[in-house]
């Protein structure tokens, strides 16, 4: 019986504090060792999971800025940025009065679809839209001073920039998108209304301006 009952105290001497214990109770204990195991086990597999999500995220944005990029409708607006703005199409056709600002503006319609259809962002389309209402504003300034700034302002190439870095991702771009966004739209109205009035008063002078050439031509043709 000695014996045996030495071995029984050799055996708890021997039992390890943090192992699995059963309580006064009857209940099962777990030990800490294994708890805080298991935790850092959650943790690691957690942060595991996220790193997987964030890769296949940028994954996934980069295939679509490579599919946006590859696309018909941004090598279009590439094409018309190049035509437009460094070969001077858009300002040429500012010379033209009354109606050649409000033709020109008809090289952003592509712009427009980009953003609203490609990109899918309406904040970014308010940007490029309000660059461009800026822009036949200025040009549609008289004696030949709307015409000039049109050489120099180059909206097509700041609304191309524009896309580019939004759809890059570029957080200070996206920022001030869509932070602006509501300005912005109170902006165009604006703006709208201020053009309209504008290009009404410009058609009107050129109308007037028109037929008095012709009855001086026809006058002068009447002298003989």
């Amino acid at each position: 019986m000695m014996e045996e009952g030495k071995n029984i105290i050799e055996s708890e001497s021997n039992f390890d504090a943090h192992d699995t214990v059963v309580g006064q109770d009857g209940g099962i204990v777990l030990n800490e060792s294994e708890s805080f195991n298991d935790n850092r086990d959650s943790l690691d597999k957690g942060r595991n999971a996220f790193d997987r999500k964030e890769e296949l995220r940028r994954q996934r944005r980069e295939k679509e800025i490579r599919n946006l990029k590859a696309s018909k409708a941004y090598k279009f607006i590439s094409t018309v940025t190049t035509l437009a703005d460094k070969y001077f199409l858009d300002a040429l056709l500012g010379l033209v009065p009354s109606v050649g600002d409000l033709v020109s503006s008809i090289f952003g319609l592509p712009f427009i679809y980009v953003t609203l259809f490609k990109v899918k962002s309406i904040p970014l389309t308010l940007a490029v839209i309000y660059n461009y209402l800026v822009d036949i504003l200025l040009g549609s300034i008289p004696f030949f001073i709307g015409d000039a700034i049109d050489f120099f302002s180059k909206a097509h190439v700041k609304n191309l920039d524009l896309i580019t870095r939004y759809v890059e991702g570029d957080k200070k771009t996206i920022r001030q998108v869509r932070s602006k966004a509501l300005l912005t739209a109170f902006l165009i109205i604006i703006l709208g209304v201020i053009i309209y009035f504008v290009f009404r008063l410009l058609i009107g002078v050129t109308e007037w301006t028109w037929t008095l050439l012709i009855d001086m031509f026809k006058w002068l043709i009447g002298l003989f």
